[in-house]
């Protein structure tokens, strides 16, 4: 009799721990990976191989020096020339930049204003995502630029907050360089 008790409650214990994981689970079961990874992976191709009403290419491809492997892709809102003269973080300088990010659907995912009253998000380059990381040291103080960030450059197949397999479109401007640090060299 005991041992039936036992197999009853060990079973209903089983029972109640399937049930809670798959109340408190963020994941929605329905969700189609494979297809979002394909339609991101087909926006950032359209994207790099989009071309503006005069011929040129309306992105330009940063791949930095140091990952060779990470491209993203970058469209300019400022006439880069009236800003070339101006400071471009390092890897560990602080910067303020005001960014809003969004899903390849405009599904906006996180904002600067959101975060600080000021809308000014401070951070060194190299404590980010790689691909606005690589975004922020080819800026200058005063760009306003468009970045897509693919999702190996980003948060890549998994994370909490990020749909997997994920292109992120940053708007991003550099507003000032706080701490300019000096390369290692």
């Amino acid at each position: 009799m005991k041992i039936r008790k036992y197999i009853f409650l060990a079973a209903a214990a089983l029972i109640s721990a399937s049930w809670l994981t798959s109340c408190l689970s963020d994941e929605d079961d329905s969700f189609d990976y494979k297809a979002w990874k394909n339609q991101n992976e087909t926006f950032y191709i359209r994207m790099m191989d989009s071309v503006a009403p005069d011929g040129n290419k309306v992105f330009e491809k940063i791949t930095p020096v140091w990952a060779p492997g990470v491209n993203v892709l970058a469209q300019w809102h400022n006439d880069t020339t009236l800003t070339s003269g101006s400071l471009v973080p390092m890897d560990n300088s602080t910067v303020d930049v005001v960014y809003d990010c969004s899903y390849i659907d405009g599904v906006l995912l996180d904002s600067s204003a959101r975060n600080n009253a000021d809308s000014i998000y401070s951070c060194k380059p190299n404590e980010n995502i790689v691909g606005f990381w690589a975004m922020l040291t080819r800026m200058h103080v005063g760009d306003s630029v468009t970045c897509i960030i693919p999702s190996d450059a980003a948060y890549g197949a998994s994370n909490s907050r990020i749909k997997p397999y994920s292109a992120l479109i940053y708007h991003m401007k550099l507003k000032a360089i706080k701490a300019y640090e000096v390369s290692g060299k």
